[in-house]
């Protein structure tokens, strides 16, 4: 019996529709971007990318993640998580996470990562 979990790294992966909205995981896995995960504790994560989803095989999807090291002026009432360090990367339980959506306007605008 093989117990090995499967990991998508590619925006162009068809099992992504399977494990999330494509939009939500083809679109955070391509792009540099600013994005929020609102997780069920009520906090806003605030990420970059994804960098990668892992499947086990009793179907738990875990999100290796970029976090943003700055808020930048966004705020939501149950608080926001931004990494701590530098060292930005994070893996998030899918499970927890009850909505994803971007808290950036335009790319190229004074909020785009790569001007960072």
């Amino acid at each position: 019996m093989d117990e090995s979990w499967t990991t998508i790294d590619s925006p162009d992966d068809l099992r992504l529709g399977e494990l999330m909205p494509a939009w939500f995981a083809g679109r955070m896995i391509a792009d540099d971007w600013r994005f929020g995960l609102l997780l069920s504790a009520g906090q806003v994560m605030l990420i970059r990318q994804i960098e990668a989803v892992h499947l086990s095989p009793q179907g738990v999807v875990l999100l290796d993640v970029v976090m943003l090291t700055e808020a930048a002026g966004f705020s939501a009432p149950g608080g926001v998580l931004v990494a701590p360090t530098e060292r930005a990367r994070a893996t998030v339980n899918l499970a927890h996470v009850i909505a994803a959506f971007e808290v950036a306007d335009v790319p190229g605008g004074p909020e785009d990562p790569a001007n960072d």
